[in-house]
């Protein structure tokens, strides 16, 4: 074949793949990477082979370059540890000793620690600030530390929660888990994997759903006209709701919006999610003091006027209310 003829071939190939978007173009949905091939003349099948061969070559050393990038993670993770502790120690009142004024008063000496550290410190990045509502704040001020663990083979990680003893839940610890198996990478994020942890409210005191209850009148049956009253759970704004993954139903129970609706839901939790691995967490003095705001670390374009910002989601959430009776995996009452 010329060198003409290979042309004219590609050039053919070329219009065929980026043609018009016709019926026939919408009928071939299935043509694939082998149709393709079946196309070329053998010269330039040959050379393409040869591509793929480099390619192979290029995705072994990104293989390799994932795992060493793992061990580097896990290197440097390891030597932050102990400046998280020491954060921890003085955030929580473990150094005042060490660390009061020479000529201090009783109203100095009886502050613990650095109180509101954590809401104040969230408060300020606004993917995360705006999640929290002033019901939120009283439960957020137990909040010890907060600390993310990447797997050791860089495909995920995990972020936990550390409270004191506090009026609203038993849990010391609140998790979040995300498995991605190309974290590392430069591509969109896969999740694989999101899993949340149960809260174990104390009676009352549930931040995220509020017992309501309704009266119903039967419509008809034996029972017509009478009225029975109904107990329902009714869903709340909170920060807590983190702790409870979007549900993924069924493809074909869901149309369009409600896809588009739930992969927004997604992309907004894994947000969340990397504002405190990346941001609050090896930054949280800087998000404490505002400096982020104005530095290479604020994720937004607008300032928050206030520590925290109360949320508001509308009532399409991908977050289910529980039905009475049934327990919620997030929210369940003790």
């Amino acid at each position: 074949m010329s060198d003409k003829e290979v042309n004219e071939a590609a050039n053919e190939l070329a219009v065929a793949n980026l043609g018009d978007t016709s019926e026939e173009e919408e009928e071939d949905e299935d043509y694939d990477e082998e149709d393709i091939m079946d196309t070329l003349p053998p010269v330039m099948k040959m050379r393409v082979n040869k591509l793929q061969e480099l390619q192979d070559q290029k995705n072994r050393l990104m293989e390799e370059y994932v795992k060493e990038r793992a061990m580097l993670e896990h290197k440097y993770a390891t030597l932050s540890e102990p400046l998280y502790d020491a954060r921890k120690d003085i955030i929580v009142g473990a150094k005042d000793d060490e660390l009061k004024l020479a000529q201090g008063d009783e109203e100095s000496d009886a502050i613990v620690g650095i109180p509101q550290f954590w809401v104040v410190a969230i408060g300020h990045l606004e993917v995360v600030g705006e999640l929290v509502t002033e019901s939120d704040v009283d439960c957020l001020e137990y909040l010890r530390d907060i600390k993310c663990e990447d797997f050791e083979n860089g495909m995920g990680f995990t972020l936990k929660f550390f409270f004191a003893p506090n009026d609203y839940f038993t849990n010391e610890v609140l998790e979040k888990k995300y498995t991605i198996p190309n974290l590392l990478m430069d591509d969109e994020p896969v999740l694989q994997e999101v899993l949340g942890c149960d809260i174990d409210w104390k009676e009352g005191r549930n931040l995220c759903y509020k017992k309501v209850q309704k009266k119903q009148r039967a419509k008809r049956g034996p029972n017509a006209g009478q009225i029975r009253t109904v107990t329902k759970q009714e869903r709340l704004d909170s920060f807590f709701h983190f702790f409870t993954p979007p549900k993924l139903p069924k493809m074909e129970e869901m149309d369009e919006e409600e896809a588009d609706a739930l992969e927004e839901a997604f992309d907004h939790d894994y947000d969340v999610a990397q504002s405190f691995r990346s941001h609050i967490i090896p930054n949280a003095v800087l998000w404490f003091t505002g400096e982020a705001l104005d530095s290479e670390f604020d994720l937004g374009e607008g300032e928050l006027e206030g520590a925290v910002v109360e949320g508001g989601n509308d009532n399409n959430s991908p977050f289910p209310a529980p039905v009475e009776g049934e327990e919620n995996p997030e929210c369940k009452q003790n």
